[in-house]
């Protein structure tokens, strides 16, 4: 509606929603990032909290990504990149090999190597937990970001324990568009034989899907989302902070792949009711909300496991070719990948 607005965030809002989730514990969010030194203030203010360590911001020149966002309406965005920040090192990276978890968020591919999530992956047990926005993000020369094949997806998989990415973002993955349910579904399940041991897609207002590894099955669910907790002010960090919740309740819940995506879904539609990065509420306040909107969901979902009825939990039958399912590694595109750019926004229903 015509305003400007300038502020930090990318991380901050995923280390602010954490810290606010870590509130009485002795647990530590630390930021590992590249900052210009004019940035670094204004950061460190932002990030100002005693669950939040700022050791690993790390100021050079040139360092802090920007980004300008049109917004076209309350979701849909037409980003333009001014500045990419230089990659993590794999000494930097060293850094996060104590971390119980570790929550991977490039803004581009250049961001974080592959080189340095191998090394994290063979030099220590933490859970690694990837946003794949970025990974499927390219650059023009003018600076505008566009969607691209993740052409060494299936090397990324080996290193992570959970992949997270929305709807758009995984018909890129897959390299063919993706319409129903089961579809994706049915996708998630090859991303899985790949590596990771949970993938979780969002499809922005509508249900999540969850796909994980119990035992020698695969299974999936749909998770429903929190809608109507007040109006929709800013969906900008939305994301970020529904990854913090996610990981926070894998962490500190067993790693209940179910409990996590609710959480995460709690966050993230909390972010979207204020502008501001820090805004979140008090976690009994975040467990009231959870009880008002998931409730009976949780009732079924107890149900379902008692029954084995399989009305929330559904199990993958059969094999799956994990090479159909994504871009090859040589830049081309499997059956009907170009079509996936030509996606409508809506995602599947539940």
């Amino acid at each position: 509606m015509g305003e400007r607005l300038e502020k930090y965030g990318a991380v901050a809002y995923t280390a602010s929603a954490m810290a606010k989730l870590l509130e009485g514990s002795r647990d530590e969010v630390i930021c590992l990032s590249h900052l210009s030194a004019a940035d670094y203030q204004a950061v460190a203010v932002l990030l100002r909290h005693p669950n939040i360590n700022l050791s690993g911001l790390i100021t050079m020149e040139n360092g802090t990504t920007e980004i300008e966002l049109a917004y076209v309406d309350a979701h849909e965005r037409r980003s333009r990149q001014l500045n990419v920040m230089p990659p993590l090192t794999l000494t930097e990276i060293g850094l996060l090999s104590g971390c119980a978890a570790v929550l991977l968020m490039p803004l581009n591919e250049t961001d974080i190597p592959l080189a340095c999530v191998q090394k994290l992956r063979r030099s220590s047990e933490t859970v690694i937990f990837l946003d794949a926005h970025g990974l499927v993000t390219g650059l023009s020369e003018s600076g505008e970001r566009f969607k691209k094949p993740w052409v060494n997806a299936g090397e990324w998989f080996k290193c992570l324990d959970i992949l997270k990415m929305n709807d758009h973002e995984a018909c890129w993955v897959a390299g063919h568009p993706m319409k129903e349910y089961e579809e994706f579904a049915q996708f998630a399940a090859g991303v899985i034989e790949a590596g990771p041991e949970t993938c979780w897609i969002t499809f922005g207002d509508q249900s999540s899907l969850l796909a994980w590894r119990r035992d020698d099955h695969i299974q999936w669910a749909g998770v429903p989302v929190v809608t109507d907790i007040g109006p929709v002010m800013d969906t900008t960090g939305c994301g970020d902070a529904s990854s913090a919740g996610f990981v926070h309740a894998y962490i500190k819940g067993y790693r209940n792949p179910i409990r996590s995506v609710i959480l995460g879904n709690t966050m993230g539609s909390l972010k979207a009711t204020f502008e501001e990065t820090d805004a979140f509420p008090s976690r009994p306040e975040i467990s009231g909300v959870i009880g008002d909107h998931y409730r009976e969901y949780l009732h079924t979902l107890l149900d379902d496991f008692l029954s084995r009825s399989r009305v929330i939990v559904h199990e993958i039958k059969g094999g799956h070719d994990v090479e159909s399912l994504m871009f090859r590694s040589d830049g081309g595109h499997g059956p009907g990948a170009d079509h996936a750019r030509d996606r409508g926004r809506q995602g599947p229903a539940n």
